[in-house]
């Protein structure tokens, strides 16, 4: 895996993690558009679904986190050490 790999993994898993925690709170696509002052539900899909790259900004993160009440850190995957030998092909 590349780093553009790396940096989609982790977008991806940022965006299954708040979709996880809105499902929790029974919060519907269009409620999450509305708190990131968006007015449609295709949006939050986009991102969900990471269509065409979309994805969450750190403005977006901040907001998410009061509205859950949690802290943004607990929106991120933990950080995984990337073996950059091997990144470079110097293995």
């Amino acid at each position: 895996m590349n780093k553009q790999d790396d940096v989609e993994q982790y977008l991806n898993l940022i965006a299954d993690k708040i979709k996880l925690e809105r499902k929790k709170r029974n919060i519907s696509q269009l409620k999450l558009a509305t708190i990131l002052n968006h007015g449609s539900p295709n949006y939050i899909a986009k991102i969900e679904n990471r269509a065409k790259g979309a994805n969450y900004n750190l403005k977006h993160l901040y907001i998410i986190s009061i509205a859950f009440s949690m802290s943004v850190q607990d929106l991120l995957p933990p950080y995984q050490d990337i073996d950059m030998d091997k990144e470079n092909g110097d293995s």
